[in-house]
């Protein structure tokens, strides 16, 4: 339309389509800020979640194996607690999708919450078991939605920073909950599962209070046409005819599987191999979470920049330091090498928090965008296959550690890395 034909357009509809135009933007500022302010909390909130969680993680393998008073028997609580990794994992997506990611988010902290007490009460090998599953429940619950409402308030070209940024703000608080367990207090066990409650409880009332959820703000109009595109799609496509998807699930199920049979019994290892008090292995751990906090931004602006196949790699190869380094300490222990083993596991904390670092962002950036209409439920799918990989590897690695040698599990691990990053150059694609 030229200028002059402005003259024969009713000034009402002129009006009316100026008024439309500072709707939008209005819409579009009020949508800024709404994410602004949902990615400024999840960041205070993974503060509070890092130094809870962190302090729960160093203590609960060696809290299990009192219990026990066995690695292979630890290892298959842990292997029973990777159910809930899988199989609640569809459901939780399908639930999201249909109701709305914070809808759902809501139930994760108080069903986390609720496993940690019953932990703190426990008596019986059963009643722990149940206490493990219970709190798993509510981890994947919350972990879900949390990452795909960090997906969801980032920037097209920029979710692998602010993913870094998210995990920048987790293991910062990391270093003070692990760092409270190096201080050796005398605290017991359970008095770590109380205050990790207590921040569940701060996590759940600013989800509550201050989150609010992105697709509150889209109007009407748009969501009945995302509905009737993602109508069309669920008839014409299913998720698994996606290639993303498939190389997606191969990759992450084989990578939890390699992980899993050396990490799912490493503390109680620490503890019964080396001998190791909780506090001297929390001293050990706060490197990773000292690594993890220095690299992670810089991670996340590498993911951004080379794409996910390159970083993941790189993951991979820092992964096999960190196995190389425990393998080694291990021998040098056997014969008698004792004083480098200290200096020796802290250094394998530092390449395996480089190796997390470059890992989350990518992983994140691919699982929450396998497919547009269906984020959170193909991610659940993911899940749960992966989920299905990680259940064996307690159990294996605790048969391993005691049946064959301590090192047995991270020679497998290596030797599984290794063909991670063949599969990684050979089939997947950014």
């Amino acid at each position: 339309m030229k200028t002059n034909d402005l003259c024969h357009v009713p000034f009402k509809y002129v009006m009316k389509r100026g008024e439309k135009i500072s709707e939008s933007i209005s819409s579009t500022d009020r949508s800024d800020r709404v994410r602004r302010r949902n990615l400024w909390s999840q960041i205070i909130m993974n503060i509070i979640h890092g130094f809870g969680l962190s302090a729960f993680n160093v203590v609960l393998q060696p809290f299990i194996v009192n219990f026990t008073g066995s690695l292979f028997f630890t290892g298959i609580i842990i292997s029973i607690s990777s159910i809930m990794q899988f199989l609640p994992m569809p459901f939780i997506g399908k639930l999201a999708d249909k109701y709305g990611l914070k809808n759902i988010w809501l139930f994760g902290p108080p069903i986390y919450a609720f496993g940690l007490i019953i932990l703190i009460f426990t008596n019986n090998i059963p009643i722990l078991i149940v206490g493990v599953l219970t709190y798993m429940l509510g981890a994947m619950v919350s972990s879900l939605n949390f990452q795909i409402f960090v997906s969801e308030n980032s920037g097209e070209n920029k979710k692998g920073i602010m993913y870094g940024l998210v995990f920048f703000a987790f293991f910062g608080g990391s270093i003070g909950g692990t760092s409270l367990v190096m201080l050796d207090l005398g605290f017991s066990y359970q008095f770590y599962f109380q205050v990790f409650i207590i921040i569940l409880i701060l996590e759940w009332l600013i989800l509550v209070l201050i989150i609010r959820s992105p697709d509150a703000i889209i109007k009407h109009r748009e969501l009945d046409l995302i509905k009737s595109v993602e109508l069309k799609q669920k008839k014409a496509t299913k998720l698994f005819q996606n290639p993303k998807i498939k190389v997606a699930t191969i990759f992450f199920t084989l990578d939890v599987f390699v992980w899993g049979i050396a990490l799912s019994i490493y503390n109680a290892g620490l503890t019964t191999y080396y001998h190791f008090t909780p506090a001297e292995i929390a001293s050990i751990a706060v490197w990773f979470h000292i690594s993890n906090m220095v690299s992670q931004i810089p991670a996340g602006r590498i993911a951004d920049k080379i794409g996910e196949k390159k970083s993941l790699i790189i993951s991979q190869i820092f992964g096999m330091v960190f196995f190389s380094m425990n393998i080694l300490i291990s021998v040098l222990w056997s014969q008698g090498i004792t004083g480098f083993a200290f200096p020796g596991l802290i250094i394998g904390e530092i390449f395996f928090g480089i190796a997390v670092t470059t890992f989350i962002p990518s992983e994140q950036m691919t699982l929450t965008n396998l497919d547009d209409s269906r984020k959170a439920e193909s991610y659940g799918i993911v899940a749960f296959i992966r989920g299905i990989g990680m259940m064996p590897t307690g159990a294996i690695g605790g048969f391993l550690a005691e049946n064959v040698h301590y090192i047995a599990p991270f020679a497998v691990a290596l030797v599984g890395l290794g063909f991670e990053i063949w599969f990684l150059a050979k089939y997947f694609k950014d």
